[in-house]
């Protein structure tokens, strides 16, 4: 195996529990906007990827493969959102959302000059993003305007990450302010 099929084989592997503590360290709210987007956007789209591959249902390593390398059906963020589409396991919402996501990680990822979340152009397309109902029973989210950019970005792919994950069956356990255990709804997302 070449050195870079061992580099692209290390971008797929999917995370283990112990990487959720450095996980949660380079997102917390003193992470560097460039490295807290491309991180929450890249576990957003490991999400995506077995949302897929739960609707797939195949276990075959060389379809998967054939599917997800570099020239594949699957090979970028945007070729999975169109196939999350046409698959119906995202609605016309979370279809906005995961492309504006995509747009704002792409921003980050190649400005040649500083970005924030403040900075406007990033701003006024984070303004766009739409909370979705994570709960179940269902409940209107608040989709507050005062959230800020960085937070609304947060928010918006973490709720998204946890549909995907109830979507594939993984049972998402969500505690209230009160500590009480709230139900995730599963199914396709909005």
């Amino acid at each position: 195996m070449s050195k870079v099929s061992k580099l692209r084989e290390l971008t797929t592997r999917p995370p283990t529990p112990e990487h959720q503590e450095e996980f949660d360290r380079q997102t917390a709210d003193d992470a560097d906007s460039r490295s807290f987007c491309l991180l929450l956007s890249a576990m957003l789209e490991n999400n995506l990827d077995r949302a897929i591959d739960h609707w797939i249902a195949d276990d075959s390593e060389d379809l998967r493969k054939s599917l997800y390398e570099q020239d594949g059906l699957l090979a970028t963020f945007a070729r999975k959102i169109s196939f999350a589409i046409v698959t119906c396991i995202v609605g016309p919402v979370s279809r906005e959302n995961l492309r504006l996501i995509r747009h704002v990680r792409n921003a980050f990822a190649h400005a040649k000059s500083p970005i924030t979340f403040a900075t406007p152009e990033v701003a006024t397309i984070c303004e766009d993003l739409v909370r979705i109902n994570i709960f179940d029973p269902p409940e209107e989210p608040d989709q507050d305007p005062n959230l800020l950019p960085r937070k609304r970005f947060e928010v918006v792919c973490n709720e998204t990450m946890i549909r995907l994950s109830s979507y594939t069956g993984f049972k998402v356990l969500f505690w209230d302010d009160d500590g009480i255990e709230r139900p995730i709804i599963g199914g396709a997302l909005p």
